[in-house]
């Protein structure tokens, strides 16, 4: 998942060894709200794909909301770290403090309720290698054959961790020579990818062309960092393009996967290139139910699915199966579980988490994000 763009892009300074910039940025970057609101409307994409699948629908472009974050993830990687990059473990240890806690705390809660209440969650295996490959975020097939652990949206997070890694290694570099070093990277391992084999988790996950996303991502963040993002009339018309490619890609009926990085990778970098060009134009409006759900994605992009069948399993007990319902409870109770674990498990998980850290070191070289 991309990291809250309110909490992540506050610790900048002026930097030694970057590209010329053509002005300051045009505002406190914790203040990027085309960010967070996309955000919200990414992890709610995603939720509306689970839940019409729950209740016999259908909304599959709703799961190109993770096309979404990892766009986002890639830019606000860039931003946080293009003034002043911080050591390579500076900046895994802070990525560690905002993926670990909340994802560590959930998959540990249902892998014990999984043994202690069998039937609790039927289609899952807890097995010690399935939680520990889980928690490490190792890449491995569940016993479906599916590259997922145990709390099945996590598949992303093994996705976003190699990149931190491949990122952290990329601060070694100048940061004029940065992006293009990533790049290379990212396109390398791409290539690669027919050489091995594909049924071998890691390698398919470590070769999957949807980490071009990220390095897309890089790239935007380059030219908001450096102001050279296009004016408000552009900007929209790259936001329009990204929605009209998500439907025309939908309307067509596409098997989206062999294709993915284009058919939904190209419009969420347009999207997302919209939202924060229309941003650096002139300040957006606050928005505060976006704001709420962007800030609060992260918690609701790991919980719904759990939430979602809570609300079916409820509806089938008091025997409920209209399908409008169905979809209308499962949106509801996602959105609302994912409220309550943010303010409930997610922020207090994490300063817990950064309390203990900073008890066990001394001054960071980058200080944590609030």
């Amino acid at each position: 998942m991309a990291v809250s763009a309110h909490s992540e892009i506050q610790h900048q300074a002026a930097a030694e060894d970057r590209p010329r910039e053509l002005g300051p940025l045009p505002k406190a970057a914790g203040e990027v709200r085309s960010i967070q609101y996309l955000r919200g409307f990414a992890a709610f994409g995603v939720l509306l794909f689970h839940a019409a699948e729950r209740a016999g629908g259908a909304f599959g472009v709703g799961a190109a909301g993770v096309d979404v974050f990892f766009v986002i993830s890639g830019f606000i990687m860039w931003v946080v770290t293009c003034r002043k990059a911080p050591s390579p473990g500076d900046f895994l240890l802070r990525r560690v403090q905002r993926i670990v806690p909340l994802y560590w705390g959930l998959t540990l809660a249902v892998a014990a309720a999984a043994v202690a209440i069998p039937g609790a969650f039927p289609a899952m295996r807890a097995t010690a290698a399935h939680l520990v490959q889980s928690l490490l975020f190792v890449p491995h097939r569940d016993e479906t054959g599916l590259i997922a652990p145990l709390i099945v949206p996590g598949w992303t997070l093994n996705y976003e961790m190699f990149f931190y890694l491949l990122f952290a290694a990329a601060l070694l570099t100048p940061a004029r020579v940065r992006p293009f070093v990533l790049s290379a990277a990212l396109l390398g391992l791409v290539a690669v990818r027919p050489l091995g084999d594909g049924q071998n988790a890691i390698w398919a996950t470590y070769t999957n062309p949807l980490l071009l996303e990220f390095g897309a991502g890089v790239w935007l963040g380059k030219a908001w960092s450096e102001r050279r993002l296009p004016g408000r009339g552009v900007g929209w018309a790259l936001v329009g393009l990204g929605l009209a490619g998500f439907t025309a890609v939908t309307l067509a009926g596409f098997d989206v996967e062999p294709a993915r990085v284009l058919l939904w990778g190209l419009p969420a970098f347009a999207l997302v290139a919209g939202a924060v060009s229309l941003e650096q134009a002139g300040p957006l409006p606050h928005w505060w139910p976006l704001r709420a759900l962007g800030d609060a994605s992260y918690s609701v992009y790991l919980v719904h699915g759990l939430a979602i069948s809570a609300a079916v399993r409820g509806l089938e007990k008091l025997g409920v199966g209209a399908p409008a319902v169905t979809f209308a409870a499962s949106v509801a109770t996602g959105v609302v579980a994912g409220l309550l674990a943010y303010q409930l498990a997610e922020k207090p998980l994490m300063k817990l988490f950064r309390t203990g850290l900073a008890a066990r070191r001394p001054s960071p070289a980058v200080a944590p994000a609030p």
